[in-house]
């Protein structure tokens, strides 16, 4: 079974994170929570594991109407929305109201659901488009001065706030070693 409105980007994972909190308020969802699964997992279990934010995103007047149709539907809120690093690729992922409404059986909640979907769709939809547009930009590898497109490009650090794209990932090890040897003044 389906369950996942999912969208490989081209985004640093950084960038994407930034990119999915934006789209979804232009749908009008607002961000509740945010977990760092990678860090909570090195700080709880001591385990290393990929990059992994989970956002759980609410819609306030989706959510009230929801609520009003069912007071227990508050154990399915809110939208989860993950943005996670998978070898060396990005990925977007919203769960479908739908499906996770499935189990109450309640047609009017069903509609609602459904109305939450077409939004999140809008907005991965969103997501996808600016990340063609980003396809065509071009970046500057600072370790081998090769230029990258863009939507090429899997290998990225940030380093004092700004990014840095690399063809490689020994590219990017030689810059995350001495990142000033590189940048320069």
């Amino acid at each position: 079974m389906n369950y996942s409105i999912k969208k490989q980007v081209g985004y640093s994972f950084t960038d994407a994170v930034a990119k999915t909190k934006a789209v979804l308020a232009e749908e009008g969802f607002g961000v509740l929570t945010e977990v760092d699964v990678k860090m909570t997992l090195k700080n709880k279990i001591d385990v290393e594991w990929d990059n992994y934010i989970i956002l759980g995103v609410c819609n306030p007047g989706l959510a009230y109407r929801a609520l009003q149709e069912e007071k227990e539907v508050g154990l399915l809120l809110p939208c989860n929305v993950i943005v996670y690093e998978d070898r060396g690729n990005v990925f977007v992922s919203a769960v479908m109201p739908t499906v996770a409404m499935e189990m109450i059986q309640n047609k009017p909640l069903m509609k609602i659901a459904s109305q939450a979907e077409e939004k999140l769709k809008k907005a991965m939809d969103k997501l996808s488009s600016e990340n063609q547009d980003q396809k065509s930009w071009k970046a500057f590898d600072l370790v081998c001065g090769m230029e990258l497109n863009m939507g090429d490009v899997r290998h990225s650090f940030e380093h004092e706030g700004k990014e840095y794209y690399f063809c490689s990932k020994t590219c990017k090890g030689h810059f995350v070693s001495d990142p000033e040897k590189y940048i320069g003044d």
